[in-house]
């Protein structure tokens, strides 16, 4: 199964399907998995408040609230401040039943790092068909 991605201005929210290649022996889904899928739902939120230059994670605190197993999870991440150097970004991990799982807050900028020099803002035929 896919994963299922929602990108508004601030705001993302990324739902996957945890299996067993995603647990530990134990069973449950290990916390590296968990802080990834908050990292990234807010690292994407981040994205969508600069257009330029490429954002960069300056500081990520993640809180696992209890275990997960095998299931849908979201993980929801939305901009809670912006000053005109930073952003603090905060994200929730829900499991299927709407269970909160963790929560992760980052603060995130802007890098030195030009979008456009990154390779598929270079690649003409990726202009001219921006559905990727």
């Amino acid at each position: 199964m896919r994963p299922h991605i929602e990108l508004e201005d601030s705001q993302c929210s990324l739902s996957v399907r945890l299996n067993a290649f995603s647990c530990s022996p134990l069973g449950t889904v290990k916390e590296s998995i968990i802080f990834q899928l908050l990292y990234d739902a807010s690292f994407l939120a981040a994205g969508t408040l600069e257009t330029t230059l490429l954002v960069q994670c300056d500081k990520f605190e993640f809180f696992p609230f209890q275990n997960l197993t095998e299931s849908r999870v979201t993980a929801q991440a939305r901009l809670v401040y912006s000053s005109l150097k930073q952003w603090t970004i905060e994200s929730a991990l829900k499991d299927e039943w709407q269970n909160d799982i963790a929560w992760g807050r980052g603060q995130f900028s802007r890098s030195s790092v030009v979008l456009e020099t990154i390779g598929p803002y270079n690649n003409e035929l990726l202009k001219q068909k921006q559905d990727w």
